[in-house]
């Protein structure tokens, strides 16, 4: 993501517009990912003279310098020498007490520090503050085109307004539950407080609070809000709005899935843990007359949403859930069951794996019956609770 000072954007007549990078100017991304790869082996401060160089007087040096921070950090910098840099100054200094003042002196305390530490008596010198960030070594560029260091910053650009932002609500709608799933596990997994309202047939309306909205506001919730972006983009169907606050002014932002912009998230696993894809395996392997479907039900619970990990449907109609527990943690555990509690789910069958050491406690109130393994859940124990269980 950019800094602050390297955003790009307008407001006018109430409305955030962030500048995204096309036609000509679109021509700087080559030109940033040319002085960059061609400064591979030589060091940071090498590398940002010759970005300056770049710059020049063009009035474009924001946009420059915002390809360049995206490009950047992504590159990898080590250092020069194989030593610690603070290990060489303390035995350059010692020495240096021992030798005193002058050119043969110096020359004598390079000659021992090479043989003390088998480096080339000519590295010594940068050897000694190969530490400071203007020395470090270019050593490797992500392998990005043109094209995908356009989409990268444009993406970049629409995060930063989220830093300013009161609160967004997104509109989520004709998307296939395993979608929701993941965009819901998202919002919880980045610490956003939200809350939804809506169904799987007319979409669902969720409402986050934004960094502008706390007393206190805080750089490190705004940067969760812009992270969630690219987790939106992974959807199919959605539009957002927000309202910012930008030097004392109120403003809105909005997108929508027609925009152009492009993920850059991991394409999330078809599974959530090896525990579902192991069961699914073996569940495959059983053939079974009850066909098992992926997230296929969201259960309303009134300000949050429960989506089963799977349904089983069985040739004549009949249809049960399972949702499979095997994560430890002890706030995942609460949520969980207060979930499973509050959806009030007869046909929901809890598959608990034995490791978390769940109690009584813990289950009391769940409607659904409740089912313990071992290390893998197995069909078998699965099948022999759900002929009675399925509506």
């Amino acid at each position: 993501m950019l800094p602050s000072d390297l955003l790009r954007y307008s407001t006018k007549s109430g409305q955030a517009y962030p500048f995204y990078l096309k036609g000509e100017r679109a021509e700087w991304a080559e030109k940033v990912l040319q002085v960059v790869t061609a400064h591979i082996g030589q060091t940071r401060g090498d590398l940002d003279e010759a970005l300056k160089a770049l710059e020049g007087d063009s009035p474009d040096y924001q946009l420059i310098r915002g390809l360049a921070h995206l490009l950047t950090d992504k590159a990898d910098f080590n250092l020069s020498s194989p030593v610690e840099p603070e290990i060489l100054r303390q035995d350059a200094f010692l020495l240096a007490n021992q030798y005193g003042h002058g050119t043969k002196q110096i020359e004598s305390v390079l000659s021992e520090l090479a043989v003390k530490h088998n480096l080339p008596i000519e590295t010594i010198p940068d050897a000694l503050y190969s530490d400071l960030p203007e020395n470090h070594i270019l050593t490797a560029v992500p392998e990005l085109t043109p094209e995908k260091l356009v989409n990268i910053y444009n993406l970049a650009q629409a995060q930063g307004l989220l830093y300013y932002a009161k609160w967004l609500v997104v509109h989520a709608y004709r998307n296939v539950p395993g979608e929701y799933r993941r965009l819901f596990h998202r919002l919880k997994l980045f610490g956003l407080m939200y809350t939804v309202e809506g169904n799987l047939d007319d979409g669902y309306r969720i409402h986050v609070d934004g960094p502008a909205s706390l007393f206190h506001q805080t750089r490190r919730y705004g940067i969760k809000m812009a992270i969630f972006l690219p987790a939106l983009l992974q959807i199919t169907r959605w539009a957002m709005e927000a309202e910012l606050e930008i030097k004392g002014k109120q403003v809105i932002y909005t997108l929508t899935s027609e925009s152009q912009l492009k993920s850059n998230a991991a394409k999330p696993p078809v599974y959530d843990s090896l525990l579902e894809s192991s069961f699914v395996e073996r569940w495959i392997k059983a053939e079974t007359p009850w066909a098992l479907e992926r997230e296929v039900e969201i259960v309303d619970l009134k300000g949050t949403v429960f989506v089963p990990d799977f349904a089983l449907r069985h040739t004549d109609g009949r249809v049960t859930h399972v949702e499979i527990v095997g994560f430890w943690h002890p706030d995942y555990l609460k949520r969980k069951f207060d979930k499973a509690r509050k959806a009030g789910m007869k046909n929901l069958l809890l598959a608990v794996s034995e490791r978390l050491n769940v109690t009584n406690e813990h289950l009391e109130g769940i409607a659904g019956p409740v089912i313990f393994f071992k290390g893998k859940l197995e069909p078998k124990a699965v099948l022999e609770v759900i002929e009675n269980l399925a509506e």
